[in-house]
């Protein structure tokens, strides 16, 4: 007889109001019930304990991937590196890459953008993204008003961004040439269709600013990239031009 079957029967014999004789048969059941419900209680113990640690594990994973992603990147293997650098060429920090953007050029093998430093908003930094850190032995500072990246796409494409100002009048149009198109002087007057023999390519205009991204049919690393840009006036007529 166990201890608690015996608790049963004392407290049932000792009742002096209520004397009777015990039935074992109830007694064993009801001690029965009371280890089932001892059983399903620290079942449910276990069940809020479980619970709670959890929950405790999903809001560390949670806090976790939220402060995961860099400030300013996307999440996008095409932008995995990114750097900033000034007109001059001198590289900036990660932070800068968080200053506001002026504009940006978003496309399958990058990106390229525009960002005015928050503290001097004369300072505008020019800025890519690329899969891997650049190659090649390029200028980063500009030449002629021209800055120039390179992005390596396969072992026969690559991407060309080309940054600079551009001082023609508001509703002017920026054309930039690349490859042997650079070569061959502007027409002092554009044309629609002068541009499309040529080869022009028309540049995003910002403020005094524009960027201009083309892929081209050349690897990289490889020669020096050949880059003319010439600016217009609103009504079409040349105000200046450049060969980086």
């Amino acid at each position: 007889m166990t201890l608690e079957l015996k608790d049963l029967m004392d407290r049932e014999s000792d009742r002096a109001d209520n004397y009777f004789t015990p039935d074992p048969a109830m007694i064993l059941a009801a001690g029965r019930r009371r280890r089932r419900n001892r059983r399903l209680g620290i079942g449910a113990t276990l069940v809020t304990a479980c619970a709670v640690l959890t929950a405790g594990v999903g809001l560390i994973v949670q806090e976790h991937r939220e402060d995961a992603p860099v400030a300013g990147g996307s999440g996008r293997p095409q932008d995995a590196y990114n750097e900033c650098d000034t007109s001059s060429g001198t590289r900036l920090g990660k932070n800068s890459w968080t200053w506001p953007e002026v504009k940006t050029l978003t496309d399958e093998y990058g990106s390229a953008s525009l960002r005015r430093d928050p503290d001097d908003p004369n300072q505008v930094v020019y800025c890519v993204t690329q899969p891997k850190a650049p190659t090649g032995d390029l200028p980063l500072g500009q030449s002629k008003g021209i800055i120039v990246r390179k992005t390596p796409v396969n072992e026969r494409l690559s991407v060309t961004t080309v940054f600079g100002r551009t001082y023609a009048e508001r509703g002017g149009t920026v054309m930039v040439a690349l490859g042997d198109s650079a070569d061959t002087p502007f027409p002092g007057h554009l044309t629609p269709d002068y541009t499309v023999v040529a080869k022009l390519g028309e540049a995003t205009v910002v403020e005094t600013y524009f960027i201009y991204r083309q892929t081209e049919n050349s690897a990289w690393p490889g020669p020096r990239p050949k880059v003319a840009v010439a600016s217009y006036q609103m009504k079409g007529w040349l105000y200046n031009q450049g060969k980086w």
